[in-house]
């Protein structure tokens, strides 16, 4: 059980955290901001606070179940670690942009200048751990090649670490940019890493 009482202590803080934050919030919360940081889409209070700790409370339960019910279930014990490793580190980020959603919404933060290093981050965070993943059908750069071949698997991870890890580099200087393309080269960014890695273990299957 000690395996999950970081992702346990996270969750009952987000609650908390949210439950308190509640009274002073706006009736109507911003959900999503255009390019230049102004809100363009909203909801009310009670949905637009609480979506974010369901849906880490949902997470949390599929780190649970995950090394259960995954026909490869037997590969998760040789990179157990890293796995829990993993999923804390997204339930921090989901922790951080529900800060973020509170903060903006009590005019404290603009989201246009700390999203994007989220994301950042989490790309990083995410290139950084990849290369330990074993094979499984949940979790990891599953394609038809990499779920066909171990060997497949693992240098499409080695490199798709690395795409990960500059790709979050570049989106940490998006607030930095004007703020006409900064939409534009985020998507770019993040397609391109896709693009990088999906045909990357196309090739490493043809190669092997």
């Amino acid at each position: 059980m000690k395996k999950y009482g970081f992702g346990l202590f996270l969750l009952l803080l987000t609650v908390i955290g949210t439950v308190a934050a509640y009274p002073y919030m706006p009736d109507q919360v911003a959900e999503h901001w255009n390019y230049k940081g102004v809100p363009d889409r909203y909801s009310h209070k009670s949905f637009g606070l609480f979506s974010m700790p369901v849906f880490m409370i949902l997470l949390y339960v599929l780190t649970m179940l995950l090394p259960k019910i995954d026909p490869k279930k037997n590969n998760y014990k040789r990179f157990e670690g890293t796995y829990f490793w993993t999923m804390n580190g997204i339930l921090v980020i989901l922790f951080l942009l529900q800060a973020v959603k509170i903060t903006t919404g009590l005019g404290v933060v603009n989201p246009k200048y700390v999203v994007p290093e989220l994301a950042g981050l989490l790309f990083i965070f995410i290139g950084n751990v990849s290369p330990k993943f074993k094979p499984n059908y949940f979790f990891g750069i599953r394609t038809p090649w990499t779920l066909a071949n171990e060997e497949v698997w693992k240098k499409t991870h080695r490199l798709g670490g690395k795409v990960f890890v500059v790709s979050g580099l570049l989106l940490l200087i998006v607030p930095w940019l004007p703020a006409f393309i900064q939409a534009y080269y985020a998507i770019s960014i993040i397609l391109i890493c896709l693009a990088i890695i999906l045909f990357s273990s196309y090739y490493f299957f043809i190669k092997i």
